[in-house]
């Protein structure tokens, strides 16, 4: 059920603090399923959602195995910080498991990407950047190195958006070493961010208004950006980009703040 390495951190018990005034079928189903398994096969849940009873009361006691996470006998306390981070991972076995994946065409640059794969990549990006940063503790920098990779390969970033979850990968190219490929996918993302924020700035402040969180939703991830570089202790580029980044800023007075 888990890696004899954690065997030490298997727990003797798990209590369930059951909430709410009324116990539904599909709960009870799957309270039995639990109650005869024993722990002969695995249990898995899919991810997608984030109420405690979708995982029986049990978020602390998941493993996360590529887009799944499984029920194991091991104490993850949920990161009050981020509830979206849940589980343990064995990065060894996760990262086997990601690089058996078989992507079909997504790496295809010449094929449309529909809206809902497009939105899939929110899970897989999130998921092999945990994976990426749980290999990097361990000091396991080429497996770190082929994630980042691939995520970047499978998923191309003009193809599929969503530039919030590539910015991971960003920081960890700081992080094994890769100082170069850091700062060409940063200035990448944040050509995206300019050439939103240049035609926001063409529109009519009355306009403007009505498209203040869209804006303002821009600058500050622009503004993440820089504060990746910032983070890694890459000075330079952020010298290099803060002053841009300001000149930006200042298109919209009412709306951002300069970086300090």
């Amino acid at each position: 059920m888990v890696s004899s390495i954690y065997n030490d951190y298997i727990v003797p018990f798990i209590d369930l603090d059951v909430k709410g005034s009324a116990m539904y079928k599909n709960r009870l189903m799957m309270l039995d399923v639990l109650a005869n398994n024993n722990w002969k096969r695995p249990i898995y849940f899919t991810g997608g959602s984030f109420g405690d009873d979708d995982y029986l009361w049990m978020k602390d006691y998941l493993q996360l195995d590529g887009l799944v996470y499984k029920l194991v006998p091991i104490k993850t306390p949920v990161d009050k910080e981020n509830r979206y981070d849940m589980g343990q991972i064995d990065s060894d076995k996760m990262y086997d498991l990601v690089m058996k994946w078989e992507w079909g065409n997504g790496d295809l640059t010449t094929i449309y990407h529909d809206p809902e794969t497009r939105k899939n990549s929110i899970s897989y990006r999130t998921n092999m950047a945990r994976l990426m940063e749980q290999l990097i503790n361990e000091g396991k920098i080429d497996k770190a190195k082929k994630i980042i990779d691939l995520a970047l390969t499978k998923m191309p970033m003009d193809y599929y958006g969503y530039y919030t979850m590539v910015e991971p990968f960003a920081g960890g190219y700081y992080e094994v070493g890769e100082k170069a490929k850091a700062r060409q996918l940063l200035e990448r993302l944040m050509t995206k961010y300019k050439q939103n924020l240049t035609y926001y700035s063409g529109i009519q402040p009355s306009i403007q208004n009505g498209i203040a969180s869209d804006i303002i939703t821009d600058i500050e991830r622009y503004r993440s950006l820089l504060t990746v570089m910032k983070d890694r202790g890459d000075v330079e580029f952020y010298n290099k980009n803060k002053p841009v980044f300001n000149s930006f800023v200042q298109r919209f007075t009412r709306f951002g703040r300069d970086l300090e």
